[in-house]
């Protein structure tokens, strides 16, 4: 199944943010080592809506943006509902209602740079859609290849 526009309500995470200053693979290894880390506090965390852990990328809004190169911030979490306060070294994020592009990457995490590539570049610019500075994978444990990526967008008429 290809791309897909849907509609997300506003949901929050408790979770942990890490700037991104670093290359691919130091990036893949910090991700990983950040969602180590939120499994071993798994079940103290209040209101889990499920066990599949986001992966959110923040960018700068510039023109010429490469997602590649211009990444700003990550917040790496669980989606809880109705949380009051994050756990002792966590934040508490909320991620407002938005549209996004939702496709599912089949393949390994190492490649999942390809998926974006094809939307960014590619996909998009086709559906007449920009991207809103921010986008989210969603990382099934279970799956060492199959992540659902979710790009924030406005479509333009």
């Amino acid at each position: 199944m290809g791309p897909k526009i849907i509609r997300k309500k506003s949901f929050q995470l408790i979770g942990y943010h890490l700037p991104t200053n670093l290359n691919a693979e130091e990036e893949r290894r910090a991700i990983q080592h950040t969602v180590t880390r939120l499994k071993t506090i798994s079940k103290k965390i209040p209101n889990k809506v499920r066990d599949d852990v986001l992966v959110v990328h923040i960018y700068p809004m510039m023109e010429q943006f490469n997602p590649f190169k211009n990444k700003e911030n990550l917040i790496i979490g669980f989606e809880v509902q109705h949380a009051n306060s994050a756990l002792d070294d966590t934040g508490l994020y909320t991620i407002e209602e938005n549209m996004y592009v939702n496709c599912k990457h089949n393949g390994s995490k190492k490649d999942l740079y390809k998926t974006y590539d094809f939307l960014y570049n590619s996909w998009l610019h086709e559906n007449r859609c920009i991207p809103l500075g921010y986008d989210m994978e969603v990382w099934n444990e279970e799956s060492e290849s199959d992540v659902d990526i979710c790009i924030a967008i406005n479509k333009i008429s």
